[in-house]
């Protein structure tokens, strides 16, 4: 009898040792299938956002993918582009960005503040391109990273009377225009 009652407990005690094994290895195969599941998610396009940061974003990955038409459709009929001081005029501003050769941008630190229709973006932008970013910095930052302070106003566009045959063609205007963007360089120029 005593060994009827040894066997007993190591079968109880075995059985809780498998039973915790089967426990963590179903756990892990959630966790694995949950990654597969839900893939990554996708950046929201200016039909899925009224967001102004996100415009923002969505105006620079426009820049970084040379998706001129897209770039040049957020830039509001007045639009301001100022470099270190130096302004660039509406015209200009997607010529002076495509000749940059512009590849790689970074956007962080974001602080948004509301303005009646307007939206005021103040962060730090990281651009990586073949030429550098302002006069100032020279040929030095050509090809590295360069960090910049940024202020952008985006304007929420007043409704318009063809409204209503843009919406009934499917065209949908973004939901803010970029009217100021001020840029200015890291007292090193910048460069990294």
């Amino acid at each position: 009898m005593m060994s009827t009652k040894a066997s007993f407990v190591w079968n109880a005690a075995a059985q809780r040792t498998a039973g915790m094994t089967l426990a963590m290895a179903g756990i892990a195969a959630l966790a694995l299938a949950g990654c597969t599941v839900y893939s990554e998610q996708k950046r929201p396009t200016l039909m899925q956002t009224t967001s102004a940061e996100q415009v923002d974003r969505i105006f620079w990955q426009d820049v970084e993918q040379a998706k001129w038409t897209e770039a040049n459709a957020l830039l509001a009929p007045n639009a301001v582009w100022r470099v270190n001081g130096q302004v660039i005029p509406r015209a200009r501003i997607v010529p002076w960005l495509q000749s940059l050769g512009i590849h790689g941008v970074q956007v962080s630190d974001v602080a948004l503040t509301p303005a009646v229709n307007d939206m005021n973006l103040v962060y730090v932008v990281q651009v990586q391109a073949e030429k550098s970013v302002t006069a100032d910095a020279g040929t030095a930052c050509a090809g590295r990273p360069q960090t910049l302070s940024a202020l952008a106003v985006w304007q929420q566009p007043q409704p318009r009377s063809s409204a209503a045959k843009d919406e009934k063609a499917g065209n949908k205007a973004a939901a803010y225009l970029l009217t100021v963007h001020d840029l200015t360089t890291a007292p090193n120029g910048g460069c990294r």
